[in-house]
């Protein structure tokens, strides 16, 4: 009997809820944040799911929007979302946030990081949504009209994590934001959220670039080549596709996907030199091919070295801007650090200036190794037409 009872008790501490749950009705689910600069405070932006069939808030974007839009100007992010309550008459929730989208002004003007740090230090945050630099005031982005999405935070989710089919942005959450700050000395990179027209006219949210952070704060920007560059120098690229242009015979131009791609850096000191040396080996599909030319081993040699030369340019062009601010985010000093200590602390205090003076050579070797599903040209050579009046006895009997 005591034995029963013990159980029965047992099985009752199993079934305790959560201490800290909270009823669905009693809060505001946050998607998306925007951080913009207000004075000498911030103003904090928070795109709210908004409740099916609800009447309740103001929504600042069109009619019928599914989406709440709540500002505050405060001190600091918690002061902000406290104060929202009064507006919003709930409390906010944050473990649905997928974006952080940070203003420019903000970026270039603050050590904007300390703003974030009670996204690492409060539990009720989650540390893999994703970060954003924009050109915008956040509410614009917000209430940008969406495509596909009911709301902008989740149609932006959504476009970050198409990176095994584009090179040409690096997405980042805000743990490996923090993790790549402590890495590289208070240097990272964030992808740029701008507002464009597309061709008709409407506008929409579009990646434009990548922004470069150093001691905290933005110093400059990569457009979408020198974007595709760094992808391929931090060794990020999942996916993708390189186009190269073919002369002879005639202009015409190749494209492959990128199916795997591995890049090593290998950088050491000769002297009072920095010297770097970079091995990137890509595997690739044959893709799209709108040249003449016939398809056999020449063919393939060719569409390589040139795919090599332009993956080798995209990284020299990310190179010399960051090598102009001065701002190594390419894991130089990182992996010299890791693999040499000692010659790392005879350079260090002086490392952005090494880095800008530094001598880099970049070996690419391409492997197209799969040619889509047909071996010849679709502009293959038309075989002058037989003028022989038998020539149907020829096909009758099989010659």
């Amino acid at each position: 009997m005591k034995v029963t009872i013990l159980l029965m008790v047992l099985i009752q501490l199993l079934l305790t809820g959560c201490w800290d749950n909270q009823e669905f009705e009693e809060a505001a689910f946050v998607q998306g944040v925007g951080l913009d600069k207000a004075d000498n405070k911030i103003n904090v932006i928070a795109e709210i799911t908004k409740p099916s069939g609800g009447t309740e808030g103001a929504s600042s974007g069109q009619s019928g929007a599914q989406h709440i839009i709540f500002q505050k100007e405060a001190d600091t992010l918690l002061e902000a979302f406290r104060g929202m309550i009064r507006t919003a008459k709930r409390r906010m929730d944050f473990t649905h946030t997928q974006i952080y989208i940070i203003s420019e002004k903000l970026a270039r003007e603050t050590e904007f990081p300390l703003e974030l740090d009670l996204i690492r230090r409060d539990t009720m945050f989650r540390l893999n949504s994703y970060l954003f630099i924009s050109d915008k005031n956040p509410v614009e982005i917000f209430n940008t009209p969406t495509l596909y999405k009911s709301l902008t935070s989740n149609e932006l989710a959504s476009v970050i994590e198409q990176t095994k089919f584009i090179t040409e942005y690096l997405p980042i959450f805000h743990y490996e934001f923090f993790r790549f700050l402590k890495d590289h000395h208070t240097k990272a990179y964030i992808p740029i959220i701008s507002i464009k027209k597309s061709d008709g006219h409407q506008k929409v949210t579009e990646i434009t670039g990548t922004a470069v952070i150093k001691n905290n704060r933005m110093v400059g920007k990569l457009n979408i080549k020198e974007s595709a560059g760094l992808n391929w120098l931090l060794n990020q690229v999942k996916g993708g596709s390189v186009t190269v242009v073919f002369t002879d015979p005639k202009p015409s131009r190749l494209s492959i996907e990128v199916r795997n791609a591995e890049t090593k850096i290998k950088p050491y000191l000769d002297g009072n030199q920095l010297k770097v040396d970079i091995h990137t080996k890509v595997e690739a599909t044959l893709a799209d091919n709108m040249s003449r030319q016939k398809v056999d081993r020449a063919f393939f040699n060719n569409a390589e070295t040139k795919i090599g030369s332009e993956v080798e340019r995209l990284m020299f062009s990310s190179l010399k801007k960051l090598k102009k601010l001065e701002t190594d985010i390419t894991d130089f000093e990182l992996n010299l650090r890791r693999n040499n200590p000692k010659e790392w602390k005879k350079v260090k205090a002086n490392w952005d200036q090494l880095y800008a003076n530094a001598d880099v050579k970049i070996d690419v070797d391409v492997n197209i190794n799969h040619r889509g599903m047909i071996n010849e040209s679709f502009h293959f050579e038309q075989k002058r037409p037989s003028n022989n009046p038998y020539r149907f006895i020829k096909t009758f009997l099989g010659w």
